[in-house]
Formats: structure tokens, sequence, C-alpha cells
């Protein structure tokens, strides 16, 4: 049984699966600094697209940070190297440079890659005139689709210009059970998508399915149409270039995935 465990975790680790290792860092909701990042989901990607028939591939810190720079034309700040170093979550959060949050928002969280596609459309149509907050609230208000969402008006951030905004994706995976004492029947109902296609992740609580790892962010590159993640924080980070299957693939750590839309900064 012991050889068993050690030659499945030795197999994770190789294949940079979710199992948490003994001494790793796990992927754990800190609080995060300020950052100073702008990221744009048009003109050149970060990276080429991966070439076909390759799944994924490795990037070190350093050159992913590197790749990140000359894709934005300016250094990464030191607020901003702090936060990548969160691991996964901390990729999102560079990339989305919101200095109102300090973990990505959940408030648009969706079933399906298709669904969050459709509200991202949607939001990004609403923005392009650069309208108000009240103007942004009266459109949504009126919207065949946003107007039957949830926390659609206050996904708006409140410190940034709409004409300094687009609408992202990036996609969260996760344990269902985020309180020990719930059933496991409970918890096999719980952040399933609703009707409307939207899952209400108000309950959700970074817990880790014990001796797991307890999340992996994936942020969406529009570009080249793969996913950024990471393995998890420092020491010892390794940033993924993946693609959606390979991201999305069947993990031990994990049994829910959503897929959620946040207005990040553009340049």
């Amino acid at each position: 049984m012991r050889n068993s465990v050690l030659i499945r975790t030795l197999t994770t680790a190789a294949l940079g699966l979710g199992l948490l290792i003994p001494g790793a860092a796990a992927a754990t909701a800190a609080p995060a600094p300020s950052t100073a990042a702008a990221v744009s989901i048009v003109g050149l990607p970060i990276a080429p697209p991966l070439r076909p028939g390759v799944e994924s591939k490795t990037w070190k810190v350093a050159d992913y940070i590197k790749a990140w720079e000359t894709y934005h034309g300016r250094p990464m700040t030191a607020d901003e190297r702090e936060n990548l170093a969160r691991g996964c979550i901390g990729v999102t959060v560079v990339n989305l440079e919101r200095g109102d949050v300090g973990n990505p928002p959940l408030g648009l969280s969706f079933g399906t890659f298709g669904k969050a596609r459709e509200v991202q459309a949607a939001l990004n149509e609403i923005i392009k005139s650069k309208p108000s907050a009240a103007q942004y609230a009266a459109a949504v208000r009126s919207h065949p689709l946003l107007s039957k969402l949830e926390n659609v008006q206050r996904a708006l951030p409140a410190d940034l210009n709409t004409g300094e905004l687009t609408a992202a994706i990036f996609s969260k995976r996760f344990y269902s059970k985020q309180n020990p004492n719930w059933t496991d029947e409970f918890a096999e109902k719980m952040y399933r998508a609703n009707a409307r296609g939207q899952v209400d992740m108000n309950s959700y609580r970074y817990v880790a399915r014990p001796g797991y790892v307890n999340f992996d962010y994936g942020w969406y590159d529009e570009n080249t149409r793969n996913w950024w993640h990471a393995n998890h924080a420092e020491p010892g980070m390794k940033v993924y270039q993946s693609t959606f299957d390979y991201y999305s693939r069947d993990l031990l750590d994990f049994d829910r995935q959503v897929f959620t839309v946040a207005f990040a900064k553009k340049v």
C-alpha cells in the first residue's frame, strides 16, 4: 500500500497533476497585494499558441514574466511578481489587474464555457460605448440575457472607467464539499448550474478535499485559445500553457469546474 501511494504521488508529480505532495506549497487563497498590471484580449498573444498535437507546455516563472513583459511593453512590477508567485490564482490575478479585489471575483460563474462566452460578448457589447455606471446598469436591466443573471451590475469595478475595461474569462476547478458538516448528498447538489446556466459561488470557502490541492485557476487567452495555469505557489512554481482538454482533464482533487466572466483592465 505504501509503495502504491508513493508510485501514485511520483506519477502525479511528473504529470503536473493536482495531487498535493507533502512539503509542496498548496494553491492557497492568501491575501493579495495591490497590482498595476494591464491586460488586453486583442493584438498579439503573450506567447505563440500550442502546436497541433501538443497538450501543454511548461514555462519557468522567469520565462513567463519575460513573455508577459514583452506582451505588455513594460516591466512587471514587484507587486505583480508577488501576486504571480501565489500560483495559479496569481496568474489570473496579474492578468485581471483589479486593484479592488484580492482574489478573482466569482460572482459571474457559469457551468459551461459556452455560457460564459455568451455573457462575455454581451458585456463587451455594452461597454464598447464607454457607458457611465448608471448607463451600464440601465443597459444590463434591459438586456434579455444579462437581466436574468445575478451579480452583473455589481461586477462593474467602481474605481475604473468603463473605457479601461474588457470582459475576460477564467476557469476555476475545486472541491464541492466546502463545509465539512455537509453530507455527501448535500455537497453533491452544490455548485451546479441553475436554469440560467449560472453557478452560485457565495458559499465557496477555498476548502480542499482532504489531502489534495484546494483549487486550480486557468486564465483564458483569447488570442491563442490556450489556458494559463500553474502547479502551485512558490517555491517551485511552474506555469503551464495548456489546451482546454488538458487543463480540464479529470483530477482527483476536483469535482467541479466553473467558467467565470470578470472585468479586466485593458491596455
